[in-house]
């Protein structure tokens, strides 16, 4: 009896050193080796991509294993990228302002069927179909039949000094208005990729919540979730963690965006705005400010079915509805953007792995969304099967942005890709 239970005691040793061995050689921290020479290699990829910045944050089966900042967040001070910067994202935003709006039809408060009109108190409606309304399920999927116009840039330049309202934007007739923010096609028959009417959206979000916009995503978004994110840029706690934005002309890094100096920037609200009167103020389509950590626990939060931090941000069927391909190129139904585009849910970019186009890790059923502006390049891709994600983001690129080999995201994006590919096998 004693020698087999000294027997035991042996096979349970063995057993529990081998287990700790295999735990003791599983890449957890970016201190240990397999992700040492990660690091030195995203190292070597900003350096040959000349970018200024970089972050790049990795989930693995639902667990962040991966996040670390490389080069300069603002050049004049000298302030490097740390795994607390926070970026102007670009159109990431979409997705968290699509979230917003899935929230309200959750609690019955919008349809995603209804007329816009009835929302906003004024007509949305493409000229040259006018019996046909467009929805706010036409907006979050891109098949509204609206462009950005060229009265689109006129109206976000003035519409801080001049308190501008949206309906100057999108009714016939208005200041702003100019002929082709519409298309020749009815809404829900073609994909154009659109940046004014997430302003329709966050107003609608505005007119139905009672709250800004920027209010509701901090309170119903943000807070329960432990981001530190905002669309509007005063409430970031600290004002040095901002990356600033850059391009890089006349031999010199030219501040683009953000370009705070450490000083406190105003509200994007004016004082007498009133509700839903321009939801375009606070950048639903764009303007969000967030760290990789942030866009992680996003991110997260799809994955696993609308829960993050503890909190049901969103039901899980609503999480599916988001998820689901509202929209497939099928050869005629759709502007691809250089094969870029073939299929969208509500604020997310869906990538079918075609060969040479949408394609970050070929092994992967990804969705997500990108963004680029003032220099910046942004990427939040998940796999929700497998419970991975990656997150890119860069805030300048000194040859500007050429489109990689090997698919049609830009050579640093594709470059960082390749590199961080073996590791989430």
């Amino acid at each position: 009896m004693k020698h087999t239970y000294l027997l035991l005691l042996i096979i349970i040793t063995l057993i529990s050193c081998q287990k700790t061995k295999i735990e003791e050689s599983t890449p957890e921290t970016p201190s240990s080796p397999n992700w040492e020479t990660l690091t030195q290699q995203l190292q070597q990829s900003m350096e040959d991509n000349q970018l200024l910045g970089l972050s790049v944050l990795l989930v693995k089966g639902g667990d962040v294993v991966y996040n670390r900042g490389f080069g300069i967040a603002d050049f004049e001070r000298n302030i490097p990228v740390d795994t607390n910067t926070v970026y102007r994202i670009a159109s990431i935003s979409k997705t968290i302002t699509a979230v917003a709006a899935m929230q309200l039809q959750e609690q019955g408060k919008v349809k995603l069927d209804t007329d816009l009109s009835e929302y906003l108190g004024f007509p949305i409606r493409n000229p040259k179909f006018p019996n046909q309304k467009i929805t706010l399920h036409h907006l979050l999927n891109h098949q509204s039949s609206i462009r950005d116009g060229k009265g689109y840039s006129q109206f976000s330049r003035n519409m801080f000094s001049q308190e501008l309202d949206i309906r100057q934007l999108f009714v016939e007739g208005e200041e702003y208005y100019t002929e082709d923010l519409f298309a020749d096609h009815e809404p829900r028959a073609f994909f154009s990729y659109t940046n004014c009417t997430w302003g329709l959206i966050a107003s609608i979000v505005e007119k139905v919540s009672g709250q800004r916009f920027d209010v509701y995503c901090r309170e119903n978004i943000f807070q329960p979730l432990a981001m530190g994110a905002s669309f509007n840029p005063v409430d970031i706690e600290n004002i040095n963690q901002m990356a600033v934005l850059y391009r890089f002309q006349d031999s010199i890094w030219q501040a683009q965006a953000d370009d705070y100096k450490g000083q406190r920037p105003e509200s994007r609200a004016f004082e007498n705005y009133t509700l839903g009167q321009n939801g375009l103020l606070f950048g639903p389509q764009g303007s969000l400010r967030a760290s990789a950590k942030d866009l992680a626990k996003f991110a997260l939060m799809l994955m696993n079915d609308g829960k993050g931090n503890g909190k049901q941000v969103l039901k899980p069927e609503t999480v599916a509805l988001m998820s689901q391909k509202h929209w497939e190129y099928n050869e005629n139904n759709g502007d691809t953007w250089d094969r870029f585009w073939f299929s969208y849910g509500y604020g997310l970019h869906h990538l079918t792995n075609r060969e040479n186009a949408d394609v970050i890790f070929k092994d992967h059923s990804m969705s997500g969304h990108p963004g680029i502006a003032y220099g910046l390049v942004s990427d939040m891709y998940y796999d929700k099967k497998k419970k991975n994600a990656v997150i890119f983001i860069t805030n300048g690129c000194k040859t500007g942005y050429k489109y990689a080999k090997t698919s049609t995201f830009y050579q640093p994006e594709a470059s960082v890709f390749e590199l961080v590919d073996p590791f989430m096998k």
